[in-house]
């Protein structure tokens, strides 16, 4: 999952921690100073408002102990124990023991605590640990983010060193450049006259540089234009294309079950199923081919296609055939017990009902014999 980090977390990991942790206890001494004096002086002209505050602190005294017992289990479960009244331990025989945190000795949840905040890292590896957690990511997060600003700031000292677009022009040299203009200007000058005209031209070398540069933008200014044309092209064909089967697509409502009925039942085209054939036909992958061009570059694929094309709709109609048989067959032999059982039922006969003889198994050698 790719997460976008903001950068200056990720740069303050270079600073010293140390020393940043020294500033910061050497600010915190400050602001309580300046606390203490302001304390001081409110307390000597304001007696009144100490004596309501040690009041205050009397009123909450009796919830001390629930806020305790509530970051105490707040405290607990960041170490992942969920459940204080089922702690585990091994015991002496190497099983394990469930003990409730409030049956322990105070020594024994001191030091477990002890053992739960004591930790081999320094502080700057529960630092870089903790820039983790904010950023949602991990080491290689880290390394990508500092691997990707080496290279940009690489290519910002030595801007040489970046991609340069290629033209098709600069396979040219200057002399090919001005020979290949002239014959486009002038295409009743023969090869000898076009030799002439570079040789006068080059008398000024200067300004036949010039020139040479000049003809040299205009030419990539018209590879640009003309692959901005090519690429505008193969868009607007690519969305023609795409409206012609969205069109069609709307017109693909519902498949006739039996061909040869015309009063035969039809499958419902849903929206979502249209969907999934214009996903199939259009969404394309990172490589810009979509799972049909994937298929007509499989030899396999194309051979299914090509069932589904010719033999689809005669299997379809074959099946919907044999089941409609098979349910008339049905219904005249139940209209026709149920005939039998009202004859006898109103002579007050016993009916005994003969089990259907199976008929004889065929020789299946094609897809419609298993439906006639």
């Amino acid at each position: 999952m790719a997460v976008e980090i903001e950068s200056n977390y990720y740069d303050s990991l270079l600073e010293d921690p140390v020393e940043e942790q020294e500033e910061q206890v050497e600010e915190t001494e400050e602001v309580q100073e300046d606390d203490y004096d302001y304390y001081k002086s409110e307390s000597e002209s304001e007696p009144e408002v100490q004596e309501e505050q040690e009041e205050s602190k009397d009123d909450d005294k009796d919830n001390d102990k629930d806020d305790d017992e509530d970051v105490l289990t707040t405290y607990l479960k960041s170490f992942g124990i969920k459940d204080t009244s089922k702690l585990q331990f091994e015991n002496e025989e190497g099983g394990v023991d469930e003990v409730d945190w409030k049956n322990l000795s105070k020594e024994e949840q001191l030091n477990i605590l002890h053992d739960l905040s004591s930790s081999d890292y320094t502080d700057y590896e529960r630092q870089v640990i903790d820039y983790m957690r904010k950023n949602n990511t991990d080491l290689q997060g880290i390394i990508d983010y500092f691997s990707q600003k080496a290279v940009q700031d690489y290519l910002a000292q030595n801007p040489e060193a970046e991609h340069q677009k290629s033209y098709q022009i600069d396979d040219y040299s200057d002399d090919e450049l001005y020979i290949s203009d002239l014959a486009v200007k002038f295409p009743d000058f023969t090869e000898e006259e076009l030799n002439e005209k570079l040789e006068s031209a080059k008398q000024n070398e200067e300004l036949f540089k010039k020139e040479v540069d000049s003809l040299r933008q205009y030419y990539k200014g018209e590879e640009e234009r003309l692959e901005k044309e090519a690429k505008e092209s193969e868009q607007q064909q690519y969305q023609n294309l795409m409206n012609t089967l969205q069109d069609a697509a709307s017109k693909f409502d519902e498949i006739t079950l039996d061909a040869d009925d015309p009063q035969s039942d039809s499958l419902v085209i849903e929206d979502q199923d249209r969907q999934v054939m214009m996903d199939y036909l259009l969404s394309q992958d990172k490589d810009g081919r979509s799972q049909f061009d994937k298929d007509l570059s499989d030899p396999n694929a194309l051979i299914e296609i090509a069932w589904l094309r010719t033999h689809a709709r005669d299997t379809l109609t074959s099946v919907s055939q044999y089941w409609k048989k098979e349910l008339a067959d049905t219904r005249k032999e139940l209209a026709k017990a149920k005939k039998e059982l009202e004859k006898y039922k109103n002579n007050g006969t016993n009916v005994v009902v003969n089990e259907r003889t199976p008929k004889q198994k065929k020789d299946i050698k094609t897809a419609t014999d298993l439906w006639v």
